[in-house]
């Protein structure tokens, strides 16, 4: 029964990274689309072959002829998010904006804290 826990839990740790990373990839692949990126599958061998030979979910540089282009693949949907250089500047924007956010989100909840000391309930005052 000892030996059987700590087995549990790796399963356990691992199925919650894996859903923490599948919503991670869903957030970006959702700013890539409000950004102006399209999606392409990989309906043929050529773009099978391409889509296979980029890294998973990691924005990569192509160039095609003078013009550059930003690839996200999306192997388990077998497609692929391509943006030019106008949709990857939109792209870096939503997520500094959605940084600010978060980082908003973040302070605000501090706020509501109860401070230490004497005056509890004040929250927290920056210093």
């Amino acid at each position: 029964m000892k030996a059987i826990l700590p087995l549990v839990l790796a399963a356990a740790l691992l199925t919650g990274c894996a859903a923490i990373e599948k919503a991670e990839r869903k957030g970006t692949e959702q700013q890539l689309a409000a950004a102006g990126f399209k999606v392409l599958p990989a309906n043929t061998p050529q773009r099978q072959s391409a889509l296979a030979q980029l890294k998973p979910y990691t924005i990569s540089r192509q160039f095609r002829g003078d013009k550059v282009y930003y690839v996200y693949p999306d192997t388990e949907g077998n497609f692929a998010y391509i943006g030019d250089q106008a949709a990857y500047s939109a792209y870096q924007q939503l997520v500094v904006q959605q940084q600010i956010s978060d980082q908003n989100m973040m302070a605000a909840q501090m706020m509501e804290m109860p401070g230490p000391g004497i005056w509890p309930g004040w929250g927290y005052w920056g210093y």
